[in-house]
């Protein structure tokens, strides 16, 4: 605990986020599709992942797809290949997950980028909604 003394009631007390990302079948491409999707400010402490279909990835010969979340384009750091390719109204606690319970150093670095990869291992989609959240800190 950064707080002189040690900690008190007060001094571990954060306040929890959520970031919701809509994910398209323009995410997803047999040769990869890299977007940054947010950026979370520098004193965040990522807590988790989850996804949500809304509507299966459908059309283009589909039939597998991955998403993977990294803080840099192309980066796995945080996710790696988890199946994106789910029936409709499928709710997903992404596991597993690496890397996200840094713990932030005075004076800050900087803003953490989210950058996803959706990858169609079977097809370009032609259609399709996903929703990916990210849960932090700060």
């Amino acid at each position: 605990d950064p707080t002189p003394g040690g900690p008190n009631a007060n001094s571990n007390d954060k306040d929890i986020h959520v970031k919701v990302v809509k994910l398209t079948s323009a995410n997803f491409t047999t040769t990869n599709v890299d977007t940054l999707v947010a950026v979370l400010p520098a004193d965040s402490t990522i807590l988790g992942f989850r996804l949500w279909v809304k509507t299966q990835l459908a059309g283009g010969s589909i039939s597998a797809a991955t998403v993977s979340v990294g803080s840099a384009s192309g980066g796995t750091q945080y996710v790696n290949a988890v199946t994106a390719f789910a029936t409709a109204g499928t709710y997903t606690v992404v596991t597993p997950v690496s890397g996200i319970a840094q713990n932030y150093a005075v004076p800050l670095g900087g803003d953490l980028a989210i950058w996803v990869r959706g990858t169609a291992t079977t097809g370009n989609p032609t259609s399709g909604e996903i929703y990916l959240m990210v849960e932090y800190v700060r």
